[in-house]
């Protein structure tokens, strides 16, 4: 099992990400609109998950904007075409 150390900034940025998600749960089961900020918060927070995470998403000849996520580690080398 991998160890992952979160600095303190990044905890501070996490509870912002964690309030916005309770929001946007809050809402929906309020059956309250749902804001476009919040989903661009969500985004945010997919980004800083994968990055402190170590996720990445797989790189295919159609980029990879539609792919899952996977472990970092799980991914295949990439080769440089020199």
């Amino acid at each position: 099992m991998k160890t992952i150390k979160i600095e303190p900034k990044d905890r501070v940025e996490l509870l912002k990400y964690v309030n916005v998600l309770r929001e946007l749960n809050c809402n929906t089961s309020e059956k309250i609109p749902i804001y476009y900020e919040h989903l661009c918060e969500m985004e945010s927070l997919m980004h800083k998950l994968s990055q402190m995470l170590e996720f990445e998403q797989p790189k295919d000849r159609h980029g990879s904007w539609y792919t899952d996520y996977q472990l970092k580690e799980h991914l295949p080398k990439e080769k440089n075409d020199e």
